[in-house]
């Protein structure tokens, strides 16, 4: 089940929010009458460095989405004037960096221009890792490839790639100052993270977490992931080296405070959530 898009604008490390008690039964992440998870479908925007930085690109706008039809042809979302709204307009973007190349992370990376796929952010280059592009490229090829994902790969990535703005990206890449990228495949071969350090250092991990569920029981993965185990064991790792390390994790998908740390009790790891204001 779909949540509501957005877009979330902050710095890495500047403050240290307050926490509130794992609620994995709240409306936030949960329905409960439906037996659903609720995600949401959502942008990151991180000013660094002098630059400014978009972490992932959503679902985008008349795209050919046949299989999801919540997806399909989308339009008048609003997704460019909110991030207008808050001081980023499109041409202001100087990288754009895709976790992974699902389609509903890579959406904005093209609209459609006189009946072609341009760049939406004419003045930015976008990265993404080496590993997960090539993956991709090979599907493309294949006639039993991903059909769900691979329009996404044609007509968001591709045009860029074609346009020389693609940059392949491998793990300890330094998007810029304090942030850096770190390897979180399973959900996909290639997916890449980023740490960003600071005051309080966190985790943008996009896909190797969807839900809380997954922190209280961490061998749970969605089937839409290419090595359902070895995505278990990267998100184990992740939390295991969030309690140490007492970071602020980030996926792509959560509702509500949208982030969370994590804490291990007697019964196992639950999340705490930061408090709404």
């Amino acid at each position: 089940m779909l949540g509501e898009s957005g877009v979330t604008a902050g710095s890495p490390g500047t403050r240290r929010p307050r926490r509130r008690p794992a609620t994995t039964t709240s409306y936030d992440h949960i329905d409960a009458t439906r037996n659903r998870l609720i995600l949401a479908i959502q942008s990151f925007v991180l000013h660094a460095g002098g630059r400014t930085i978009l972490l992932d690109s959503c679902v985008g706008e008349e795209k050919e989405r046949r299989l999801i039809p919540e997806f399909h042809r989308r339009a008048r979302t609003g997704f460019l004037d909110r991030l207008a709204r808050i001081g980023v307009p499109a041409q202001s973007v100087d990288l754009v960096f895709c976790t992974h190349l699902h389609i509903d992370h890579v959406g904005w990376n093209t609209r459609l221009h006189d009946g072609r796929w341009v760049p939406t952010f004419p003045n930015a280059r976008y990265l993404t890792g080496r590993r997960e592009f090539e993956y991709w490229q090979q599907q493309d090829q294949e006639p039993s490839g991903d059909a769900v994902q691979l329009p996404g790969f044609e007509d968001s990535v591709l045009p860029i790639f074609e346009a020389g703005l693609l940059d392949l990206v491998d793990d300890g890449y330094e998007l810029a100052e304090g942030l850096t990228l770190l390897p979180l495949a399973g959900h996909t071969p290639g997916q890449l993270g980023v740490r960003a350090d600071g005051s309080a250092p966190a985790v943008f991990c996009g896909d190797a977490i969807h839900t809380p569920v997954q922190v209280l029981n961490p061998e749970l993965s969605t089937k839409g992931s290419v090595d359902m185990l070895k995505a278990a064991r990267v998100r184990r790792a992740l939390l295991e080296n969030a309690v140490e390390n007492d970071l602020l994790v980030v996926p792509a998908h959560f509702r509500g405070a949208r982030c969370m740390r994590v804490a291990r009790t007697g019964r196992g790891l639950v999340p705490h959530f930061p408090q709404k204001h």
